[in-house]
């Protein structure tokens, strides 16, 4: 959860990451091994924490990771998430099109509420775990 460790502490976050948002910080573990908070609705939140399990050694994408809850992930879920995206909605962008939505809906949510759009990019930027804008506009298209 939240407090077994603490966001990598070689970057410089932003206090305005999760500005105007509420729920639960968790740190995750990024592809490339960056530790970065994220916020999690306190719903959601409370559902993971009752599917704590003892941490186990999981190989996802030739990438290991030490998993903590009894939910899958990686290639499984990205999958079956398509699957039953196209079978319900007759569509799908995947489950990476899940960050595509969010950084363009929290885009839109940081300029309503007043913030420049190069403080705002830069925000989504780090809520997304990039310190590059220009990565970040990727998912803006």
């Amino acid at each position: 959860p939240r407090e077994e460790r603490a966001p990598s502490s070689h970057r410089d976050w932003s206090p305005l990451r999760f500005a105007g948002r509420s729920g639960e910080l968790f740190t995750v573990v990024g592809k490339g091994g960056l530790v970065r908070e994220v916020l999690i609705p306190s719903v959601l939140a409370g559902e993971l924490e009752r599917r704590r399990v003892e941490p186990r050694r999981v190989v996802d994408r030739g990438v290991n990771y030490e998993s903590v809850y009894a939910v899958p992930g990686g290639m499984p879920w990205s999958r079956e998430f398509g699957r039953v995206s196209r079978r319900l909605l007759g569509w799908s962008t995947g489950a990476h099109g899940l960050r595509h939505s969010y950084a363009q809906l929290r885009l839109m949510e940081l300029l309503r509420a007043g913030y420049t759009y190069s403080v705002a990019l830069g925000i989504v930027a780090q809520e997304l775990g990039h310190f590059r804008p220009d990565i970040t506009k990727e998912y803006l298209r």
